[in-house]
């Protein structure tokens, strides 16, 4: 790519006159007097030369620095893409980990859940065991009261007949006592 400064436009410009200036002077026929301004017109042109070489070298290194840089950040792109591409993965496997732990942490909480329901289902067996004993002893201890009612039943039966033939006796002696003494 060339670049055209303003110096190679104005020098353009100038080679352009200085060429209608001879066609002129060649047509009027009087070179001659006009040589030494032909010959500044030279030293100017090869100065507007000089100068535009040397913009045009600055041009042309400016050029390559330019490239130079756009290679750089070309440079720095690719390794940035690979930076992100490298951190992305890591984000997903973070993710993921973060994910799996939750899992985790979910599960921790439902076994926590089955622990306090084993813990409760444990303590009604306990409960229920012990109502089972406690009826079992109550049975028991029924069954004794009902044994020693009856023993005690029995032994009334017996003391209310024991009684009877006391009294029996008793007025069997009362009788004997007063046979007739007491009629009347």
């Amino acid at each position: 790519m060339v670049f055209l400064s303003t110096g190679q436009a104005t020098s353009l410009s100038k080679t352009e006159d200085l060429l209608e200036t001879v066609k002129k002077l060649q047509k009027e026929g009087s070179l001659e007097p006009q040589i030494e301004d032909l010959i500044h017109r030279i030293n100017e042109l090869q100065q507007e030369k000089r100068r535009s070489s040397v913009e045009l070298g600055e041009a042309q290194a400016l050029q390559e620095a330019m490239n130079q840089e756009l290679d750089s950040l070309n440079d720095e792109k690719a390794h940035l893409e690979e930076v992100l591409g490298k951190k992305q993965e890591a984000l997903m496997i973070l993710q993921k980990h973060c994910q799996e732990k939750e899992s985790e942490t979910q599960w921790l909480n439902a076994n926590g859940q089955l622990q306090e329901q084993v813990e409760d289902l444990t303590n009604q067996r306990k409960d229920l065991w012990e109502f089972h004993v406690l009826q079992q002893r109550l049975t028991q201890e029924i069954s004794t009261m009902e044994h020693n009612q009856d023993q005690l039943l029995m032994e009334r039966t017996l003391l209310c007949a024991r009684l009877q033939e006391v009294e029996k006796r008793l007025q069997t002696a009362r009788e004997a006592q007063n046979p007739l003494g007491n009629c009347g």
